[in-house]
């Protein structure tokens, strides 16, 4: 499972990376400043792709580490960890395509 985690981050950082370029390619300078600005004044986070992969990991970790403590049940900690964070990539991966 952490090799499929491990993979679903990269295809994270490419797609990140993708839209960074995309923003960049907006021929308006006004477009550019306001993803910037939403990014870092709103969200508190950065334009640059990586750092946007690693807060977006670091509160994926958060959400699912609080969603294994709301079911209280069974065991299984790190699988069900790792399968939450894979599915919540997923599903912002999905949101990048056309």
């Amino acid at each position: 499972m952490i090799q499929a985690l491990e993979a679903v981050d990269r295809r994270l950082e490419a797609a990140l990376m993708g839209v960074a370029m995309q923003a960049a390619g907006v021929p308006s300078d006004t477009f550019l400043s306001l993803w910037r600005d939403n990014l870092t004044n709103f969200h508190r986070t950065s334009a640059d792709p990586k750092e946007q992969a690693e807060a977006f990991r670091s509160e994926r970790r958060k959400v699912c580490a609080y969603a294994k403590s709301m079911a209280f049940q069974g065991t299984g900690y790190g699988i069900f960890t790792t399968a939450c964070e894979i599915e919540l990539t997923e599903t912002l991966l999905k949101q990048f395509e056309p």
